[in-house]
Formats: C-alpha cells, structure tokens, sequence
C-alpha cells in the first residue's frame, strides 16, 4: 500500500465556497474501512494524525484507528471535484464502516432544473422528495451545564421504513463528535408516514449554549449517508 502524504493543520473554509457536509466515519481497532472515490485524492487534511491512520490505494483511502477510543476530522481534496469531509469516531462498541464508495457529486439545482422542465412538459405537479423530517423539541442544561437533554422526533416521509442505528447517534461541533451516555427512543423502526420521539442526554458536554454550529447525526441501515441535523434551537436554561 502506498501511504498518501498528510497535512496536519486546522480546517479553514474557502471563501465563496459552501462548506462540505460531514460524512460519519465509524471506526474499531483492528478493522479497516475503505472510502472510494471516482477521483483519485491528490492531498488529504487530517484532524489527529497520532489517532488515526490514513493509507491511498488508487482511488481509494484506507482508514484506521491507532486507538480504542478518538474522534478527528478529516478534510480530501481532489484535482477537480469538490473537497469531502469526514467525521471519524473510533470506539469498542462500534459498527465500523467497513466500505463506502462515493460517486461523483451533482449540482442539485441543474438536476431540480431538470427534472422541473420535464415533468411542466406533461403538465404534472412537482412533488418535493423528502424522505424524512427531523425535529429537535426540547433542548436543556442543567444549572451547573453538566448534562445536556435533546428531546427530539423523526418522522418517516417516505415509502421505506427507517431504521435509525440508535447505539450510534452522535452529536458533532466543529471536529468533534459527542455520543450521549443515555438515550431512549418509542421504537425501533419508523414506519411510513408516522413518528417516533427519542431522548438523548449527553454528560458534561463541551458545548456552546446556545448550541450554535452543533449538529445531530443519526446513521440509517441500509443507506449510504447519515442524516445530519443542525440544531437551531434557543436552549432553556
């Protein structure tokens, strides 16, 4: 295996740019996951490089962890697709990610475009594709900000059943990502078109607050991406 050369350096964020969606990583000692690319990656940006490690196999990127227990960021940069980033969170109790291949990213707008002019054509009504609907009900410190408690409802808009990989939700801020140390959900499954409410209660979180720039990510069985909540909620205190 050929190792690609690291840059250990602190994310930035290019100007005029989006920045790009986080993509959970779940890692374990003694396991590799492997991420493809159609692009090979000219130069990758890695959070801890004393954590984890990063090896280049044609297109490909084999990660693994050096340590039970860590969490890093992890920025891939390519010749002319759009730069990825990575949250990868190392644990004994995880379901690693064994192998997940990523296709070229399209342009929404072109495809949302596209798809408007062809169906106007047949005269038919244009119907938003929303798969599911998150919503944060209730979020709350303590008087001492020793424990933070998300009330929180996922509702099913789809015609699959959604099956939330409840023992591996996650909150992230900035290059971190928090796993609470309870949670409880109304069921499993989400069924079409129902809800269920689950609690997540995170202990001496490194928060801000207000929960400003902190986001909820919720892997699914059987897809290839997480959701990923921001939570834009006024915090009781």
């Amino acid at each position: 295996m050929k190792k690609i050369f690291l840059i250990l350096l602190p994310a930035v964020s290019v100007a005029g740019q989006l920045p790009p969606t986080p993509f959970p990583v779940f890692l374990k000692a003694g396991f590799s996951s492997v991420l493809e690319f159609d692009e090979v990656p000219v130069r990758v940006v890695l959070g801890d490089g004393q954590s984890f490690q990063v090896e280049k196999v044609d297109h490909s990127l084999v990660v693994r962890t050096l340590t039970p227990y860590a969490a890093s960021n992890m920025f891939v940069y390519f010749k002319e697709a759009q730069p990825r980033l990575f949250i990868l969170t190392a644990s004994e109790d995880a379901n690693p990610t064994y192998y997940k291949k990523f296709d070229k990213e399209v342009d929404p707008k072109k495809v949302m475009k596209s798809e408007e002019s062809s169906t106007r054509s047949l005269g038919a009504k244009i119907e938003p594709k929303i798969g599911y609907v998150v919503r944060v009900l209730h979020a709350s410190f303590d008087s001492k900000k020793d424990y933070l408690t998300l009330e929180c409802e996922l509702q099913s808009k789809s015609h699959e059943v959604l099956k939330p990989v409840w023992n591996l939700l996650r909150v992230s801020f900035q290059s971190k990502t928090l796993a609470p140390f309870k949670l409880w959900a109304e069921r499993q499954e989400v069924q079409k078109d129902s809800k269920v409410k689950f609690r997540l209660i995170f202990a001496k979180p490194n928060l801000p607050r207000d929960l400003k720039g902190v986001s909820l990510i919720i892997p699914l069985l059987g897809q290839p991406t997480a959701i990923n909540v921001p939570i834009e909620l006024e915090v009781s205190k």
